[in-house]
């Protein structure tokens, strides 16, 4: 066997790691889901801009953010067919009140199931 068929896995589960460790730690929020908009994993900003501990964020998924939770199979469907990539939205706080925040949706697939990942970040308010 050579080095660089050894090198190559050891070189695919740093790189795994370390985009990973970011991720966790990005200044992003940042959600992954799946088609039926079940939350499946989410990042340290990603609770502390919702107010949520990472379970109560996954188990209560969309519906826990959204001021307006009958919008969300709507939002869905625009995701899957790409016409959702990225907006402005007011995101519900576990403590009832909102933040706006940009966000950017992109598709992706692991282990051949698709997915989406969300990312967003509180928008700043403008001063005058």
């Amino acid at each position: 066997m050579s080095t660089s068929q050894v090198a190559a896995p050891q070189q695919d589960l740093v790189q795994e790691t370390l985009l990973g460790e970011a991720l966790e730690h990005a200044p992003v929020g940042a959600i992954v889901l799946d088609e039926q908009g079940r939350y499946l994993a989410a990042n340290r900003l990603a609770c502390k801009l919702s107010g949520y501990s990472r379970e109560e964020l996954l188990e209560g998924g969309a519906r826990a953010l959204a001021f307006d939770p009958e919008s969300l199979p709507d939002a869905m469907a625009r995701m899957a067919t790409g016409d959702l990539q990225g907006g402005s939205a007011e995101m519900k706080r576990k403590d009832g009140s909102g933040i706006t925040c940009e966000y950017r949706v992109g598709a992706t697939r692991s282990g051949g199931l698709p997915f989406y990942v969300i990312v967003f970040w509180e928008t700043a308010p403008t001063e005058f």
